[in-house]
């Protein structure tokens, strides 16, 4: 293709060929390194203020060698917008995870999409409605399939409208003549070819329904309005006729559209999880029932300059062209250069509006936490004034604290006009909200809690807030300081925390309830993925975060489950801003466990575009055939024993489209969706534990359809936890889990521990002899691992608290008792001998008989997890184990076997200070062996000497 057929193509597309190189140039780079900023954990590094103004100095403020239009901050011009690094620095080193930011002056959105990006929710307001579609174009994201395919429509539209164009505009002007705002002397700013187009444009844009494609289309219009018009420039606003070809605005606007979507495309991953609002609003009048009292976490802005610009003036014809009248912007504008020759005002008028937007400022900001404002010096009739200086009086007047102003020298190549002549420099104003002790109120969730809830609810609190006493119906009321108030986030048991007048939610009440704000009248335990696959014998979540939270672990530390399960402690320490370290003997459970902590890492487009393919083949599975080829050679046989033949065909075909599309913890999550069906579509009795045929086989099932509805569910739900992340009060941190035996040494080594390394060890261990883990996931560890009967034997015998022994292990463990020949306390010992002694004397079935060997084994079991655990914790560090006992019979009488009783004394054996016990009281699970199930648990909190 020659250079000048190249030129009429892209000129037909709207754009240049110097436009076109630099967007391929673009490709070619790939997305720039993002700046990446040193975060607070603790909100105690807010308290001291001098210490706070002391670290901000020691930033290069300038920013002069800095890349300011990553991700989707350059997507539409904006007249003096501050640079991305300003906000980002002062979000990280201000605030806390989760936490509101606010800008008042939002303009183009800069500070929420950086605060977005950092974790935190954001705030922006601005009396622009254009700065408030821009600011909501840049944090939008394409998650939703209908933006896409009414984009797609969109575009096919207008090429098709491209391709067959009419001789004359009158006809297209006619047609969309409601589409044309009244601009006073249309014809002198706009010719008749690009009246007709962007009406055609905006009519099209006003048949869209999803409202983020109607955000991305209205902004590639706005980009498009001024090369449409006649205007000179950006800024220089006269009419210098412009013979623009038919065809030219359509084109451009495709061209321009492309630019939006693609630059919101590279910027999703960063915000995917981003809260944002954007609110059309004058900053100085901000009611107090949209904007309660102490509401907002850190204020970060750069309000507009005293007589420097004119942004109704600027976007004058963007604004017309959006629906929106200018003259409304010009009537509220604070700084505008032609509102201060119109009215005559000189900059006492400037300030007296800035003094009224600090005042409603420092009434939304909670006590104790940061307002930072870049300003910069005015002139008004010829005379200079020090914009800082004045701002700090009207600052101090409303209430707030001066901590200091930093200079912020401004590159040479950035200088902006302002007020007739070149800025060289601006400052930014570090305010506080004087520090003042806070009332909270803790409301209590609307489902009803067990006494032991309440009780596990006081203690939270005490542990994170300090002092509490009750209030009226169920509150909880706490005094103390505002930094410390902050971890009122982390409450299990409690749905809000109400600040005067304003209520914020809990992340629990968050992670349970989404963003509705109707809580919900019943606990939910299978919020995130707590509910990707039935585990017997694991403790519910919420009694996991409130033993942590009473355990106090900061940001960060490692929490430790030396026998994970399906995951349950290792997904709450990810969900609450713990480094997670976990592992199991059972394959099944370290799949489960790896499944549901770490597919919340993988970046949400991933996960859904596979489910999509996934689903997709699913509907389409006509040509299932016989192949067993997923399956182990050697399992086959015994897989089409428990399965009917249909189904194994089914099985087959399902697993080897998840290994095709997926790999590593994608394969895992699908596969362990998978494997919660199992037992549904076999010949095994589902409601049993043990082995039981179900009375009447199966000739077939509907696998698919119960594969499709498992999976929906679960999509649903990390749908839901996506959308509410950004409320999260930490970073998230990589989890560790692995396959493997803490009895060993080895595996806490594998697992990254080293001596004094972990924070809390938390678990809940299984109980002696209690439930058959292996056999109950047998189907499982067949199906998705090949583990045939003769290889789940040794497994199950090898599970601490198995209830499986060999002849040869029982025979050494009954000499041990013997002979003394064991590490454990006496008291264990004795009660094991004089049961032996006891079942002796009777009639006992061989599992009473074994019972005692079995018992042996795994109290000494557990010192030896106990003594590899004890050593990686940190001095000071706490160990909680969630036991129970159970029961056993001799001569039809039932025995109580004292587990809590015995391990607490392994671990008062070991070397750890036994702190307290916690009682706990669970209910029956309707299954058939429920008449075994242990209701009585205790929490067993431990610590290792300091």
């Amino acid at each position: 293709m020659t250079k000048r057929a190249l030129e009429d193509l892209l000129h037909a597309e709207g754009t240049s060929l110097s436009n076109w190189v630099q967007d391929q140039l673009d490709v070619l780079a790939g997305q720039p390194e993002l700046p990446r900023y040193a975060e607070i954990r603790d909100p105690s590094q807010l308290g001291d203020p001098r210490g706070v103004f002391e670290d901000l100095s020691h930033v290069d403020w300038s920013f002069s060698n800095e890349d300011t239009s990553y991700l989707s901050h350059d997507i539409h011009p904006y007249p003096a917008k501050f640079i991305p690094q300003i906000p980002g620095t002062l979000i990280a080193r201000l605030s806390l995870r989760g936490e509101l930011v606010l800008d008042p002056f939002g303009g183009s959105g800069t500070t929420a999409l950086e605060a977005l990006r950092l974790g935190r929710r954001a705030l922006s307001i601005d009396a622009n409605p254009l700065g408030s579609l821009i600011g909501r174009v840049k944090t939008s994201t394409l998650a939703e399939p209908a933006t896409t395919q009414e984009l797609r429509a969109l575009v096919a539209g207008i090429r098709a409208r491209l391709a067959s164009m009419p001789d004359s505009p009158e006809g297209w002007i006619h047609d969309y003549e409601q589409y044309i705002p009244a601009i006073p002397n249309l014809d002198k700013w706009f010719e008749p070819w690009p009246i007709a187009e962007l009406a055609l444009v905006k009519g099209s844009i006003d048949r869209l329904k999803d409202p983020v494609a109607v955000d991305l289309a209205s902004l590639a219009l706005s980009r498009t309005v001024l090369r449409a018009s006649n205007q000179e420039s950006e800024t220089r606003y006269v009419a210098v006729p412009d013979d623009v070809a038919r065809g030219f605005v359509l084109g451009r606007f495709l061209h321009e559209l492309g630019i939006v979507v693609e630059r919101v495309r590279r910027t999703s991953d960063e915000i995917q999880y981003g809260l944002a609002d954007f609110v059309t609003e004058d900053a100085r009048f901000l009611p107090s029932e949209a904007y309660p009292d102490s509401s907002v976490d850190l204020v970060v802005t750069s309000p507009p300059y005293g007589n420097a610009n004119d942004y109704h003036l600027y976007h004058r014809f963007r604004l017309f062209w959006l629906g929106f009248e200018p003259k409304d912007l010009a009537d509220v504008e604070i700084g505008s250069h032609l509102r201060h020759q119109r009215e005559q005002t000189g900059f006492m008028h400037y300030m007296k509006d800035m003094s009224m937007c600090l005042q409603a400022l420092q009434r939304i900001l909670k006590p104790g936490r940061y307002a930072v404002l870049v300003v910069g010096d005015a002139i008004y009739g010829g005379e200079h004034h020090d914009a800082a200086t004045k701002f700090t009086e009207a600052a101090r007047q409303v209430g707030f604290e001066s901590v200091g102003n930093l200079r912020r020298p401004l590159p040479d190549n950035r200088r902006s006009f302002k007020a007739g002549r070149r800025a060289k420099d601006e400052s930014l104003m570090v305010l506080r909200k004087p520090d003042e002790p806070v009332r909270l109120a803790l409301e209590p969730p609307m489902y009803r809690m067990w006494l032991y809830e309440r009780a596990l609810r006081r203690r939270e609190a005490r542990a994170l807030l300090g002092a509490v006493r009750s209030g009226k119906n169920g509150l909880l009321v706490v005094r103390t300081d505002p930094l410390t108030a902050t971890k009122a986030r982390r409450m299990t048991f409690s749905r809000g925390v109400a600040w005067g007048s304003h209520i914020e939610r809990t992340w629990q009440a968050v992670l349970e309830n989404g963003l509705s704000t109707d809580p919900a009248a019943r606990k939910d335990p299978k919020y995130a993925t707590h509910g990707l696959h039935a585990y017997k014998g694991k403790f519910y979540p919420q009694l996991a975060k409130a033993l942590m939270n009473i355990s106090d672990v900061p940001e960060g530390g490692v929490i430790l489950d030396p026998f994970c399960g399906s995951g349950t402690t290792l997904l709450e320490a990810h969900l609450n801003g713990l480094q997670a370290r976990g592992a199991d003997l059972h394959p099944l459970a370290r799949k489960i466990a790896s499944a549901k902590v770490q597919v919340l890492d993988l970046p949400p487009s991933l996960v859904r575009d596979v489910v999509e393919a996934l689903e997709m083949r699913v509907s389409g599975s006509a040509g299932v055939t016989d192949s067993r080829e997923q399956f182990a050679s050697e399992a086959v046989a015994e897989i089409e024993s428990w399965f009917p033949a249909p189904v194994v065909s089914k099985l087959d075909w399902l697993l080897a489209n998840i290994r095709s599309l997926s790999y590593g913890v994608l394969q895992d999550f699908l596969e362990v969706i998978l494997s919660d069906l199992l037992r549904e579509v076999s010949h095994q009795e589902p409601s049993d534990l043990r082995i039981r045929r179900r009375k009447t086989p199966l000739k077939d099932a509907d696998v698919f359809g119960l594969f499709g509805e498992r999976l929906r569910l679960q999509m649903s739900r990390l749908e839901k936890f996506w959308r509410i992340r950004g409320f999260a009060p930490s970073a998230f941190y990589p989890a560790m889990i692995v396959e493997g035996d803490t009895r060993e040494a080895a595996t806490l080594k594998a697992l990254g521990l080293s001596e004094a390394s972990a924070d809390l060890v938390l678990t809940s261990p299984p109980y002696a002899t209690a439930l058959p883990y292996i056999d109950t996931d047998r189907l499982s560890l067949l199906v998705l691992f090949g583990t045939t009967g003769s290889q789940r034997r040794p497994l199950e015998q090898a599970l601490t608290g198995s209830r499986e022994i060999s002849p040869t292990q029982r025979r050494d463990w009954e000499q041990a008792i013997e002979r003394r020949q064991h590490a454990l306390p006496r008291p264990i010992v004795r009660f094991v001998d004089q049961l032996a002694r006891d079942n002796a004397d009777t009639d006992a079935g061989f599992r009473r008989l074994q019972l005692p060997a079995l018992l042996m084994r795994f109290f000494d079991d557990m010192r030896r997890v106990l003594l590899n655990v004890e050593g990686v914790m940190k001095p000071g560090a706490e160990l909680v184990m969630v036991l129970g006992d159970n029961f056993t019979h001799v001569n039809g009488l039932e025995r109580r076997i004292p587990t809590t009783d015995f391990v607490a004394m392994v671990a008062d054996q070991i070397g750890l200070e036994r702190l307290e016990r916690v009682p706990i009281t669970v209910t029956k699970e309707n299954v058939i062996h429920s008449r075994n199930a242990i209701t009585e648990n205790t929490a067993l909190r431990f610590r290792k000497p300091s």
